[in-house]
């Protein structure tokens, strides 16, 4: 099937409107906005076939402009999810004489959506990378078991490790607590800068029973209270806070380990 162009003064077009549509091989095509087609009688707004920046190369529906041929596509109403109608031209079609042999129909004109073709797969992209990136800090956290829920970001102005070949302890003064409770409100850190995670163990010096141990304690972080395992009597005990080091790579190649003697006044 061949087409050629209707005459503007065959229908009605907006006043100085001229909206042009160049496709890949330079040609430029005057179309119809959807407003103008809109006007178009009912019987005139049968779309006939689909023409699109790239030539159909189709030698059996054609565009006929003077010398110009352009293929074109076989009419779809479900246009690809990336294109976008851009107007319409008003046709005739021909037979290979050039005589009319039928009634005005339409060529709709199909564009590249910038927004579905470029932008929604850019998103894509980007919540893909935020997938991998969150299942990459998940795996992360499998790689290393035993990290300490309760442990928290914490800064300490002035306390932190610039020396990676050493592990810095921090000090720790003497615990309090309630009678009949297990809870300790205390601090107990591992610097920023330090190449281990933390474990910290508290025991009683004159029975060796371990009355807490934390999970592991990552640099920059804290556990901001803690409870033992059993309640103590009033009075003070003496005890000794030990903190078991493992590497950060792993979680549990062992270093160095530090021990600090305190005590715990139950009041």
């Amino acid at each position: 099937m061949q087409y050629i162009i209707r005459r503007n003064e065959e229908y009605e077009r907006d006043k100085e409107a001229q909206n042009i549509f160049t496709d890949k091989k330079g040609n430029q095509w005057e179309y119809l906005t959807r407003k103008e087609f809109l006007r178009l009688p009912e019987q005139e707004r049968r779309i006939s076939a689909d023409m699109r920046k790239k030539d159909s190369g189709s030698a059996n529906l054609l565009l006929r402009d003077g010398e110009v041929r352009r293929g074109l596509y076989q009419y779809k109403s479900k246009k690809k999810f990336s294109e976008k109608t851009i107007g319409y031209i008003s046709v005739l079609p021909v037979d290979n004489t050039g005589e009319v042999t039928g009634d005005p129909s339409c060529v709709r004109i199909l564009g590249k959506s910038a927004v579905k073709a470029y932008l929604v797969p850019i998103l894509l992209l980007l919540l893909l990378i935020g997938l991998i990136a969150g299942g990459l800090w998940y795996l992360r956290e499998d790689e290393i078991p035993g990290l300490d829920e309760s442990a928290i970001a914490y800064h300490v102005e002035g306390l932190e490790n610039t020396d990676p070949s050493q592990t810095l302890m921090p000090g720790i003064s003497g615990f309090t607590m309630e009678a009949g409770s297990t809870r300790i409100e205390h601090v107990l850190y591992n610097p920023e800068g330090n190449p281990c995670y933390f474990k910290y163990q508290i025991t009683l010096q004159d029975t060796e029973e371990i009355l807490y141990e934390s999970g592991l304690v990552g640099p920059g972080s804290a556990i901001m209270e803690f409870d033992l395992n059993r309640t103590l009597e009033p009075g003070t005990y003496d005890v000794t806070v030990l903190a078991l080091t493992t590497s950060i790579e792993d979680g549990k190649s062992e270093m160095n380990r530090g021990a600090v003697n305190t005590t715990i006044t139950v009041e």
